[in-house]
């Protein structure tokens, strides 16, 4: 496991902007895991918080800059 437990973990919606993570598990249906796997959140992605709050997040994932409510978000732990 990378850096901890998943008891640990922390969803991507509750770190703060600024801070590195990286990705240890995506929660919820085969249909949200799909989608946030095609977005780059994958077992092992490192994951850039740009800005957070207002129940929104901006990220960069994989090269990629995206912007992510706060509930989808959610479902994406990190430590």
């Amino acid at each position: 496991m990378l850096g901890g437990s998943i008891a640990s973990a922390l969803p991507l919606s509750l770190v703060r902007g600024g801070d590195d993570v990286t990705v240890v598990r995506v929660r919820g249906n085969d249909a949200i895991k799909r989608h946030l796997a095609n977005l780059g959140f994958v077992e092992g992605a490192g994951v850039h918080v740009v800005t957070s709050g207002g129940g929104n997040i901006i990220v960069l994932v994989k090269g990629a800059r995206l912007g992510l409510d706060a509930k989808v978000a959610a479902h994406v732990l990190t430590a």
